[in-house]
C-alpha cells in the first residue's frame, strides 16, 4: 500500500473509517439478491397464456390421448418459458456493467499520510485526492482545487468538461451540471488535481440512485396485448367449453347422447377456441424479424421492442451522442489579418495525442486540419492552466528566432518569448489593445452567441508576464458538439411517420434550441430542469420540444408523464445518465457508437451499433409491418375459432342426429392444420404498401371495433358452413359424411381468412400474390385437407370419409363466400 506523508487535512483515523465503514457498508452499487431459477420459471408460468397453454397440453395428453399435439403444446410452453427468464437477468447485467465505472483503487488520507485503498472502503468524512485521469471514487464536496475539470457526460450529458472549485453546499434541485463544487462518483478527471471530502457512498450517490432506478422497468404494449389476449380467450374457451357440457346435458337427460362423449367434446371444444400456437406464431416473427433488423445494425435485445417501435408515438432523444456525435468541434472563426490564429490556438492546448480536455482536443484537431504544427525549436516557459474563476489560460512560450525574427536551425539566434491568452472573449478582449480589430471581434462574439456557440478569443503579446495587458487580438473561435449527418433526415423521417420527436438534454437552453433547429425539430417550448419544480411538472413535461439542464430524474419523470397521457415512448441514448429512462420507456434505443456506455447497451431493449440516429427508422418501419402481421395473426385465429364454437353450439342445438357436430379429434385436426402453419406464414407476411405510411393503432389488438369485426367475420363463416352442412343432411348424407363436409368447408372458408385478415383494403388487392409465405402455406393446408378427405387410410385416423363433388363444390363456394362477405363488410364501414 503506497503512503505519502501530507501537512494539512489528515482526513480519519483508521480506527473512525472502520467504524464507519461498518455503519454505510462498502462503497459499491447495490446488488440485490437474484431469485433462483425456479421462482423465475414460475413467474413466466403465471402468465395467463402459460396457463392456458398448461392446461390444453396436459388435457390434450392425459385426457385425450393425443401424444403428438400434446407434447408439441408443452414444447411451445417451454419455449416460452426459457425465454421469459432469459430476458429477465437483463436488469443484472445492467447493474454489473455500471459497476465497472467506479473506480476500483482510491487515493484517501488516513492518519496524516495519503494510502492507495479500494475504492469499497471508501466512506463517508473520508478526504481522497484526485488527479488528471483519475475516477472518482465517490459523492464528495471539494475542498481544494487547481484548474481542476471533470468528465460529467455520463450523468448529465454535456459534452464540455465541467470546471471544479471549492464552494458551498448547492442548493436543493440544482441541476448537476450547475453543482461546480461537488464530485461525483465514476465520473472522469480530465485536468488538474483536487482534494474533496467524501459525502456519499455506494447506493447513495448519484450513480448508486440510477442502478437503483434500473431494476424494474415495464412491459411493452406488445406484451400488455397479449397479456389482454390471453385473458379474454381464457375466459371464451371456458365459457365454450362449459355451455356445450350444460347443453350436451340435456341430450343426455333425453337419452340422446353418453355423459362422457359430451365431457370430452366440451373439453377439446375449449382446447379448440385457444391458439395455442399464437405465442409460438408471434416469437417467430419477432425472430425473424429481429434477424432481419440485425443485418442493418439494429440488434433487438427484447422482442417485443420490435412491435413496441411500430407503435412508438413519441421518440425522447438524447443529444449528446444521438443527435450529436459527443465530440466538440470547430463551427467557425473570426481572424485578425495577419494572424496566426491556429498557431496561437495550439500553443495555448494541452490536448496530447487527441486526448485531454474537449476544448482542447477540438482546437488541435481544427489546427491539424488546416495543416498548422508548433515550430521544432517551440518551448514552454511557463503557464496558468484554465481556471473557472479568471476563465482564461495563459501560456509563455520561447522560440528560436533569427535576427529578421524568422525561426531558423542554425547560426545566430535569439529566445523570443510569446504570451499567449485563450478564454471568454469578455475576458481576453479587455486586455488587448484597444483598436478596431478588438472592437470588431467584441461585435461579432453575440452573433456567435446566438446561435449556441461556445466562443473562445485568443490574444498575445511579446512577452514572458502572464499578467500582462495591451495584448495583440488574435482571432475568435467557435465551437459546438458536431451533429450527425443523419440527424436531420431521421428527425424528417419520423415526423413524416407521425411520431413526435423531443430533445432531451443536460446541456444549456441555448445550445439545446441551435441544435434543434438545426436537425428539424421545432424548439419551442424550450423547458429547463429548475423550472420543473411547480405542480404543473407533469404537464409542462408532456407538453416541451426540448428539455434543458436535465438530470437523469427528470428524464425518468418524463418518461413516465408521457406514458401516462397514452403516448408509446421509445427513448434514445447512449450514457450512464440514460439508463433509467432506457430501462422505464415503452423502448430504450441504446445508440452504441464510440461514446455510448455498457450501461445504456444493458438497459436498452434495442441497440443500434452505428450510433446514427437515421437507423432508428428501419426498426420503426419493421415495427410498424409487425403490428400489422401481428393483429392479422390474432385476427385469423380468434375469427377461426369463433367460427369453430358457433357451429359447436348451434350444431348441439339444431342437429340431434348428429350427436356432436364435430368430433374432438375434428377439433384437434382444424387446429392442428388451421393454427400453425397460416398463422406463422401471417407473422412473417411482407404485405403491400410502406409501412410507415400506416399510422400506428392506439385501440390495440383487441379493441371493441376489432371484436366486433371478428365477430362479424366469424358469423360468416359459421352461416357458410352451416349453410353446407345443412344442404348434406337434408341431402340424406351419413353423419360421417356430413361431419367431413362441415370439416371441409370449415378449413377452406378459414383459409380464405387469412387473404382477408392481412388485406389494408381490399382481399385481393394489387400485389397479394407476392405474399408467398401466406399463399405457400395457405396451399399446403388446403392440400393436406384434401389428402385426408380422399385417401381413406389417413381419413380413418381422422374419422373423415371422401366426399362427392357437391361436397367439394360446397366448401369451395363457402372459401369463395368468405371473401365476398367480408369485402362487403369492408365497404359498409368505409
Amino acid at each position: 500500500m503506497d503512503t505519502t506523508a501530507v501537512p494539512t487535512l489528515p482526513g480519519l483515523s483508521e480506527e473512525a473509517a472502520s467504524r464507519l465503514l461498518a455503519r454505510h457498508g462498502p462503497n459499491e452499487l447495490p446488488q440485490p439478491a437474484p431469485p433462483s431459477l425456479p421462482v423465475r420459471a414460475a413467474r413466466q408460468l403465471a402468465d395467463p397464456m402459460s396457463i392456458l397453454l398448461l392446461i390444453a397440453g396436459l388435457v390434450t395428453l392425459v385426457v385425450l390421448g393425443e401424444v403428438p399435439e400434446g407434447a408439441a403444446i408443452l414444447a411451445i410452453l417451454l419455449v416460452n418459458v426459457v425465454i421469459g427468464v432469459t430476458q429477465e437477468t437483463r436488469a443484472d447485467r445492467a447493474v454489473r456493467a455500471l459497476r465497472t465505472l467506479t473506480a476500483p483503487m482510491a487515493k484517501v488520507r488516513r492518519d496524516g499520510v495519503v494510502r492507495r485503498v479500494p475504492a469499497a472502503e471508501i466512506v463517508p468524512g473520508d478526504v481522497i485526492e484526485i488527479a488528471a485521469g483519475d475516477r472518482v471514487p465517490a459523492d464528495a464536496r471539494v475542498v481544494e482545487a487547481s484548474a481542476l475539470a471533470v468528465d460529467e457526460a455520463m450523468l448529465t450529458g454535456e459534452s464540455l468538461s465541467a470546471d471544479k472549485r471549492a464552494t458551498g453546499p448547492a442548493d436543493p434541485g440544482t441541476p448537476l451540471g450547475d453543482r461546480r463544487g461537488e464530485l461525483f462518483s465514476g465520473t472522469l478527471v480530465v485536468r488538474g488535481t483536487g482534494v474533496a471530502e467524501v459525502e456519499r457512498t455506494g447506493a447513495r450517490t448519484e450513480m448508486g440512485r440510477i442502478a437503483t432506478a434500473l431494476h424494474g422497468g415495464v412491459k411493452g404494449p406488445l406484451e400488455l396485448e397479449l397479456a389482454k389476449v390471453s385473458r379474454r380467450i381464457g375466459v371464451l374457451a371456458v365459457a365454450a367449453g362449459s355451455v356445450m357440457i350444460l347443453i350436451g346435458l340435456t341430450r343426455v337427460s333425453r337419452g340422446e347422447a353418453a355423459l362422457g362423449d359430451i365431457i370430452l367434446a366440451g373439453v377439446a371444444l375449449a382446447i379448440a377456441a385457444v391458439p395455442e400456437s399464437m405465442a409460438a406464431a408471434v416469437t417467430t416473427a419477432l425472430a425473424l424479424g429481429s434477424q432481419r433488423m440485425a443485418k442493418l445494425g439494429v440488434i433487438v435485445r427484447r422482442l417485443s421492442a420490435i412491435q413496441a417501435l411500430g407503435a412508438t408515438t413519441v421518440i425522447a432523444t438524447d443529444k449528446t451522442g444521438t443527435l450529436t456525435t459527443g465530440h466538440l468541434t470547430v463551427i467557425d472563426q473570426v481572424a485578425v489579418p495577419g494572424a496566426d490564429l491556429w498557431r496561437s490556438a495550439l500553443r495555448c492546448n494541452d490536448a496530447r495525442d487527441g486526448l485531454g480536455d474537449a476544448v482542447d482536443v477540438a482546437l488541435a484537431t481544427a489546427a491539424e486540419n488546416h495543416g498548422v504544427r508548433l515550430a521544432p525549436g517551440e518551448s514552454r516557459l511557463a503557464m496558468r492552466p484554465f481556471d473557472a474563476d479568471t476563465r482564461s489560460m495563459a501560456v509563455t512560450t520561447a522560440a528560436v528566432m533569427d535576427g529578421a525574427g524568422g525561426q531558423v536551425s542554425g547560426g545566430e539566434m535569439r529566445t523570443v518569448p510569446l504570451l499567449t491568452l485563450k478564454g471568454a472573449p469578455e475576458v481576453v478582449l479587455a486586455r488587448c489593445a484597444a483598436g478596431g480589430e478588438t472592437d470588431r471581434l467584441a461585435g461579432a462574439v453575440p452573433d456567435l452567441a446566438r446561435r449556441g456557440l461556445r466562443v473562445l478569443a485568443l490574444a498575445e503579446k511579446d512577452t514572458d508576464d502572464l499578467d500582462a495587458d495591451g495584448l495583440r487580438p488574435v482571432g475568435l473561435v467557435a465551437l459546438r458538439d458536431e451533429i450527425r449527418a443523419s440527424a436531420r433526415r431521421a428527425v424528417a423521417d419520423c415526423r413524416a411517420a407521425g411520431i413526435r420527436v423531443v430533445m432531451v438534454t443536460g446541456d444549456h437552453a441555448d445550445t439545446a434550441r441551435a441544435v434543434a433547429e438545426e436537425v428539424g425539430i421545432h424548439p419551442e417550448p424550450v423547458v429547463t430542469g429548475s423550472a420543473l419544480d411547480g405542480p404543473d411538472r407533469a404537464a409542462r413535461l408532456r407538453e416541451a420540444a426540448v428539455l434543458a439542464r436535465v438530470d437523469p430524474a427528470t428524464k425518468l419523470d418524463l418518461v413516465h408523464a408521457l406514458r401516462g397521457n397514452g403516448e408509446v415512448v421509445a427513448m434514445t441514448g447512449d450514457g450512464v445518465n440514460d439508463a433509467p429512462a432506457l430501462r422505464h420507456a415503452d423502448v430504450g434505443v441504446a445508440m452504441a457508437g464510440d461514446e455510448g456506455t455498457d450501461v445504456a447497451r444493458e438497459a436498452a431493449a434495442v441497440v443500434v451499433t452505428n450510433g446514427e440516429l437515421g437507423t432508428i427508422v428501419i426498426g420503426v418501419r419493421e415495427g410498424r409491418r409487425l403490428n400489422h402481421n401481428v393483429a392479422s395473426m390474432i385476427g385469423y385465429l380468434l375469427t377461426g375459432n369463433l367460427a369453430e364454437i358457433l357451429i359447436v353450439l348451434a350444431g348441439l342445438l339444431l342437429w340431434p342426429d348428429l350427436v356432436v357436430p364435430l368430433l374432438p379429434v375434428h377439433l384437434l385436426w382444424i387446429n392442428l392444420a388451421l393454427d400453425g402453419i397460416p398463422a406463422i406464414a401471417l407473422g412473417v407476411d411482407r404485405p403491400a404498401g410502406d409501412p410507415l405510411s400506416v399510422s400506428p393503432r392506439r385501440d390495440g389488438l383487441l379493441s371493441w371495433r376489432v371484436l366486433r369485426l371478428v365477430a362479424l367475420r366469424a358469423l360468416v363463416v359459421g352461416v357458410l358452413v352451416f349453410a353446407a352442412v345443412e344442404v348434406a343432411r337434408r341431402l340424406g348424407w351419413s353423419a360421417e359424411e356430413v361431419r367431413s363436409e362441415a370439416v371441409l368447408a370449415l378449413v377452406f372458408a378459414r383459409l380464405t381468412l387469412a387473404y382477408v385478415v392481412r388485406a389494408r383494403r381490399w382481399t385481393f388487392e394489387g400485389g397479394w400474390w407476392r405474399g408467398r409465405a401466406v399463399l405457400v402455406a395457405v396451399a399446403a393446408t388446403a392440400a393436406l385437407q384434401a389428402l385426408a378427405t380422399t385417401v381413406p387410410p389417413l381419413g380413418a385416423l381422422l374419422a373423415l370419409v371422401p366426399l362427392p363433388p357437391l361436397g367439394w363444390a360446397m366448401a369451395l363456394g363457402a372459401a369463395l363466400s368468405t371473401v365476398l362477405a367480408s369485402d362487403l363488410l369492408r365497404l359498409c364501414r368505409t
